[in-house]
C-alpha cells in the first residue's frame, strides 16, 4: 500500500513574533539555509515510516513546517497514495482538520488517519469532531498503524486494538486506553533517510557540532507534573541498545552530536553509569545533551557523563516560588535546585534552566521572584515560556473553562494560551521580556560567554540566539 505521512502545513515564519519577522532574512543568512528558530524532523513519523517499509509498503514522509498543502496534494497525485497519516499537536489541530478537509475534497476515496500528542489526549473524540478522519491512533502507534495498513492491503476490515478508533457506519468504535510498546529494545531506529538532515538544525544555543540528531532512550515519565501530558508508564532502552544506535548514526551519517529526548534522562543512575562505561569501552567520541530533574543527579553520575561528552543539561526548574512549584506538583524544592545547578556547573557541564510564567494564581511579584532566582543560581542559559495548558493535563482541566484560556491555536512557544486572573496580559508579557533581558545582559554573563567562544561558528550561533532572545 502507498502511504503518505505528514504533519499539518504550518510555515515556520507564521509562528514567529511580529517583532522577529522583519529580521527573518538576516537571521537565515547568519544561520545558513536553515530555519532561524531551530527545527528538528518529525521523529514520530520517521518511526512509523521504518515500520511500514519493513512490511514493503511505499512510504512518503513530509514535514508540514517545510511543506505546503499544495505540495502534499501533488505528492498524493504523483505517488497514487492510498492512505494519509497526519500527526497533530494541540496548537496545529485546526490546521490538521483543514488539511483533512482539503484531502477528502480532492481525493474522496483516500483514507486519512490522525495521531500525535493532541490525539493521545482526546482519543476517539477526534473522530466525532472531524468527519474527514477515518482512523485515530493514540499512544505508541508504530505497530498498530502498520497493522492497519497491512490489513487494508489484504482487504481486511479494521480490528479493535488498544490506542485505535475507526468508523463503522455511523458508529465510532475505539479503545479507551492508549497503546503502549513495552519492549523499546525491539524497536527499529527511525527512518532518518526519508527527510535527511539538510533542512534541519537545532536552535542556535542548543548545539555545538553538526551533523546533529536526536535519540529517544526512553518513553514516559513517572512524576505527573500538572502541566505535563507525558505517559506515566516509563519504558527504557538498555544502554547496549542505545550505543548500538549511536554507532549506527556515526557510521552511516557521521553524526557528531545528539540530544537525548528522554523526559528524564537520569531517572535510573545504574543505567546512566552503564551507558557511560560503554561509551568509554567502545571509544565513542560524541558531543551530547539531555534533560534531567534536579533531584536525579549526583556527583558520580555527572563526572562520568562529562567524561564521555555531555556538555549541557536542561533542567525543568519552572519557578522561583516554592508555592508555585507545589501547585505544579513538581516534587522539588528551591534548595534542591540550587544544589543541583552548583553540582552540574562544578562538574564542567553547562546548565540550561526552563522556566514558565502565567501559572494559575501566580502574581506579578512571584514572577519577579523567579527572575531574581534564575540570575542568582548562575545558569548558563534560560528557556522562558508562557504556561500552556495542554489537553490531557490537570492544569487544562483546571483552567479550560476560565476566561483566561485562549484556545488551541495559541498553544505555541510565543502566544499567551492562558492568562491567570492574578495578573494582566501586560504584566505577563513584561515578565517574559524582562527575564531574558536581565539574565543575558549582565556584564558578568557576557564576559563568561566571550571566554567560552572557540570558533567563528560559535560567534554566529550566539548572534542568532541573542537576536531571537531579545526580540521575544
Amino acid at each position: 500500500m502507498r502511504v503518505l505521512l505528514t504533519s499539518p502545513p504550518q510555515p515556520t515564519h507564521s509562528i514567529l513574533p511580529e517583532e522577529i519577522k522583519p529580521f527573518h532574512r538576516i537571521l537565515r543568512w547568519i544561520g545558513g539555509n536553515k530555519t532561524i528558530l531551530g527545527l528538528q524532523p518529525p521523529y514520530g513519523l520517521l518511526y512509523l515510516s521504518v515500520y511500514l517499509k519493513r512490511k514493503n509498503h511505499t512510504v512518503v514522509v513530509m514535514d508540514g513546517l517545510i511543506s505546503s498543502s499544495a505540495s502534499i496534494v501533488n505528492e498524493i497525485k504523483k505517488n497514487h497514495i492510498d492512505i494519509v497519516g497526519i500527526s497533530s499537536v494541540s496548537w496545529n489541530w485546526h490546521e490538521a482538520k483543514q488539511l483533512a478537509y482539503l484531502l477528502k475534497n480532492s481525493f474522496p476515496s483516500i483514507k486519512i488517519a490522525i495521531g500525535g500528542a493532541h490525539v493521545n489526549s482526546e482519543q476517539k473524540n477526534v473522530l466525532k469532531e472531524c468527519s474527514c478522519f477515518d482512523y485515530a491512533f493514540y499512544g505508541d502507534a508504530e505497530e498498530s498503524f502498520c497493522k492497519l495498513v497491512t490489513d487494508l492491503t489484504s482487504k481486511k476490515e479494521p480490528e479493535v486494538m488498544e490506542g485505535f478508533a475507526f468508523r463503522d457506519g455511523d458508529a465510532i468504535i475505539g479503545s479507551e486506553v492508549n497503546s503502549v510498546i513495552n519492549d523499546l529494545n525491539g524497536m527499529l531506529f527511525p527512518d532518518r533517510d526519508s527527510l535527511g538532515f539538510d533542512n534541519y538544525r537545532p536552535s542556535p544555543l542548543y548545539y555545538r557540532k553538526l551533523p546533529f540528531t536526536a535519540i529517544f532512550g526512553s518513553r514516559g515519565c513517572p512524576y505527573k507534573c500538572t502541566f505535563c501530558h507525558t505517559d506515566p508508564h516509563v519504558r527504557m532502552r538498555s544502554p547496549d541498545n542505545i550505543v548500538e544506535e549511536v554507532v549506527f548514526l556515526q557510521n552511516k551519517y557521521g553524526i557528531k552530536e545528539v540530544t537525548f529526548y528522554d523526559d528524564t534522562f537520569t531517572l535510573r543512575k545504574s543505567r546512566i553509569l552503564k551507558l557511560c562505561d560503554l561509551f568509554l569501552k567502545k571509544g565513542i567520541k560524541l558531543s551530547w545533551s539531555a534533560s534531567v530533574r534536579v533531584d536525579t543527579v549526583d556527583k558520580e553520575m555527572l563526572t562520568q557523563m562529562k567524561k564521555v561528552g555531555c556538555w549541557r543539561l536542561l533542567l525543568g526548574i519552572e519557578s522561583g516560588s516554592q508555592r508555585l512549584l507545589d501547585k505544579l506538583k513538581k516534587r522539588i524544592t528551591i534548595d534542591q535546585t540550587r544544589y543541583a545547578v552548583d553540582l552540574i556547573r562544578n562538574s564542567g557541564i553547562q546548565t540550561s534552566g526552563m522556566f514558565m510564567f502565567g501559572i494559575p494564581t501566580e502574581t506579578y511579584e512571584e514572577g519577579l521572584k523567579t527572575i531574581k532566582f534564575m540570575k542568582d543560581i548562575k545558569l548558563d542559559y534560560i528557556n522562558v515560556c508562557n504556561l500552556t495548558p495542554f489537553p490531557g493535563t490537570n492544569i487544562y482541566k483546571e483552567v479550560v473553562n476560565e476566561s483566561g484560556f485562549k484556545g488551541f491555536e495559541r498553544m505555541n512557544m510565543f502566544d499567551i494560551a492562558y492568562l491567570p486572573t492574578s495578573m494582566n496580559e501586560s504584566q505577563l508579557t513584561k515578565l517574559i521580556r524582562k527575564s531574558t533581558r536581565e539574565f543575558y545582559l549582565r556584564p558578568s554573563y557576557i564576559l563568561r560567554q566571550i571566554m567560552n567562544i572557540r570558533s567563528f561558528g560559535d560567534i554566529l550561533r550566539y548572534i542568532r540566539g541573542m537576536i531571537i532572545v531579545f526580540l521575544k
